[in-house]
């Protein structure tokens, strides 16, 4: 199971305190030379295509930078810390807790400074006093996980979705004649005409409570998709499958068809004595390859003109 969604807390760390040391000019004088403390290390959120969710941040939701050094006598300056990089899925917001999106990383290797270090406090080289050190900012915010991909298989138990994806990608991922054999989102590469996209395939459906959160959550994951691949089977009233896939896909979040294109797909012609004709349908039979050169231009047509 996708783990996509959790609370984590960062803090960044304190700057080193200034030094206070006394140098000895003459029998009679002296002077401060305690150094500066060095930087709070800052904690950064990176990019890393090697992790695929959010799994990692459940055995360990906590991360703090290290602290500045302190200042030292002879106006040495106390080392600066190392700087801390948390490792991220490419497709991870970065929420507060309000809801408030304070990130969206997406491109390889991106990151974003989530919590800056403190200051290193001053030493009292050039007074006779300290200035304290600046506190690490500290956050406690939602990651939220979006799979990256361009184009999304949608449809109930049965209508050959993990067959189209196959068909798409070139692999070979489990099928079965049994409901629900894809249990969790798998990606991969679709390419056409030299260009690379990448295709979402999602558990199936289920038709009682379409719209909740709870039995169809993965449809969050499509928010980032292009186009969506509405399937469904030659034998069943595939017109009612659409209406209901579109009514629970909104009812799950209102905005989530806005900028995207739909393509309403038929699989299993072969099994049809007679084709109808239904303008903006996709007739096809993945099993029997009909069709599907034809539904691969026009995807990839659309991915290429930005159509939503």
């Amino acid at each position: 199971m996708i783990v996509d969604h959790l609370k984590v807390y960062f803090k960044a760390g304190r700057g080193g305190r200034g030094g206070s040391a006394i140098s000895h000019i003459s029998h009679h004088k002296e002077r401060g030379d305690g150094g500066d403390g060095g930087e709070g290390g800052n904690v950064y959120l990176k990019v890393d295509a090697h992790y695929y969710d959010l799994k990692k941040f459940k055995s360990k939701n906590r991360f703090e930078a290290p602290d500045g050094e302190a200042g030292r006598a002879a106006n040495r300056k106390g080392r600066d810390a190392e700087d801390l990089e948390v490792g991220i899925p490419p497709g991870t917001r970065v929420l507060t807790l309000n809801g408030k999106i304070l990130a969206d990383l997406t491109g390889t290797d991106e990151s974003f400074l989530i919590c800056r270090g403190g200051r290193g406090g001053k030493g009292n080289y050039k007074r006779d006093y300290t200035k304290p050190a600046g506190r690490g900012e500290e956050k406690e915010v939602f990651l939220d996980y979006r799979i990256p991909n361009d184009i999304a298989i949608l449809g109930f138990p049965n209508t050959g979705k993990t067959s189209l994806f196959n068909a798409l990608t070139g692999h070979d991922f489990k099928v079965a004649a049994y409901p629900f054999t894809t249990l969790s989102c798998i990606t991969s590469k679709f390419t056409y005409n030299f260009r690379d996209y990448i295709v979402l395939d999602t558990p199936p459906l289920k038709r009682k409570g379409i719209s909740c959160d709870s039995h169809n959550r993965f449809l969050r994951h499509i928010a980032r998709s292009k186009i969506l691949l509405f399937l469904s089977r030659a034998d069943s009233d595939f017109e009612s499958d659409f209406e209901a896939i579109k009514k629970g896909i909104t009812g799950f979040s209102p905005g989530l068809l806005k900028n995207k294109k739909v393509f309403y797909l038929v699989n299993k012609i072969d099994k049809m004595d007679k084709i109808p004709v239904k303008r903006g349908i996709f007739f096809i039979s993945v099993q029997a390859s009909l069709e599907l050169k034809e539904l691969k231009i026009e995807i990839e047509r659309c991915l290429t003109a930005s159509c939503g």
